[in-house]
């Protein structure tokens, strides 16, 4: 291959994260309180988001990819948010004794882990495209989130009125220099390293690369493709539902609008990180830059004042483009031709 096409392979593959380069040089140019600020603002969007993209990480190292991410997301914080009210609110709803913290933690992360298993066992045991599977149960918990944040007082509105307790534990702060660091922060990060580990070191992690290669070949190493689909839908769900636990309190108020197109900001990350949708492809350390990369982008989107509808109309085709670069990356030469561009 002569240099030329080289240099042009190079523009191409790492076209993203040149263009990102290039945004932050101009806006730190012209804006200079911009590499002052823009840091911690950036730790706290990226921990905000990095356990939903783990999430979708472990499917999509499989081999697959959860569009139900978000709503559970979604569905878990407003169960949270609803069983974590204030008790002296006026219609409280559900209007249940006062529960610890600690009980709606394990009450959100059940919830998250029903959904994976639900979402495993149809793709593992029928053979379904998870892409079909987790739209419809993701439709199913928009519809039922609606219902239920309908009820009581209520009535669509946010749920806002949360208990101090439960906010400290996720917004306290730990001060380190002249940084005041989030509690969510660390938690994400003690997640960050536990995937990490689970991916590297453990049997687990070497099923799920060894069956995301090929699904057939792993078959023959007595990997037992139900049980493990199950499992890591389960996971990935209960990463979900930790999400919606911490988003919450993060946010003060989730509505019926909660987690509404996270998933595809995770698909994105992942992408951005080097996890392919083929399957089989992907590190940690990858989907947590992923999550920086793209985080980044909203950074300084926002540093420009730029409007929503641009930003949505630039999310969709950075997400268009990143699986386009990831199809160009792993054509194995057995595909439509139209794969292969140059």
């Amino acid at each position: 291959m002569n240099k030329g096409r080289k240099a042009v392979d190079f523009l191409i593959n790492y076209s993203i994260h040149i263009s990102i380069f290039i945004l932050v040089v101009v806006i730190a140019i012209n804006y200079p309180l911009f590499l002052k600020n823009a840091p911690l603002d950036l730790l706290k969007r990226t921990a905000a988001y990095v356990v939903m993209a783990l999430g979708m990480g472990f499917i999509m190292l499989i081999g697959g990819v959860d569009l139900s991410a978000g709503r559970i997301m979604g569905l878990t914080s407003i169960i949270a948010a609803s069983l974590l009210e204030r008790g002296d609110h006026f219609g409280k709803y559900p209007d249940f004794p006062s529960l610890p913290v600690f009980s709606v933690f394990l009450i959100v992360i059940l919830v998250g882990i029903i959904v994976g298993l639900l979402n495993g066992f149809l793709v593992g045991k029928f053979k379904l495209h998870p892409f079909i599977v987790t739209l419809c149960t993701q439709l199913m918990l928009y519809g039922f989130m609606l219902f239920y944040i309908g009820l009581g007082v209520h009535k669509g509105s946010d749920i806002s009125h949360l208990k101090d307790g439960y906010k400290s534990l996720i917004t306290n702060t730990v001060k380190i220099g002249s940084w005041a660091i989030p509690n969510f922060v660390w938690y994400s990060i003690a997640i960050v390293i536990i995937a990490w580990i689970v991916w590297k070191y453990t049997g687990f992690g070497k099923k799920m690369r060894l069956y995301g290669e090929n699904h057939e070949a792993a078959k023959t190493l007595n990997i037992n493709p139900l049980s493990l689909t199950v499992a890591v839908f389960a996971i990935a769900g209960m990463l979900y539902g930790f999400n919606g636990f911490v988003e919450a309190a993060r946010v003060g108020g989730p509505g019926a609008s909660a987690g509404a197109n996270a998933e595809l900001d995770a698909i994105a990350a992942c992408l951005i990180g080097g996890v392919s949708f083929k399957g089989g492809i992907g590190k940690i350390g990858g989907i947590v830059i992923g999550v920086i990369l793209l985080q980044l982008i909203s950074v300084c989107l926002q540093w420009l004042s730029v409007s929503a509808n641009i930003v949505y109309i630039l999310k969709g085709a950075l997400i268009l483009w990143v699986a386009a670069l990831d199809a160009r990356r792993n054509y194995t030469g057995s595909g439509p031709a139209i794969w292969k561009w140059k």
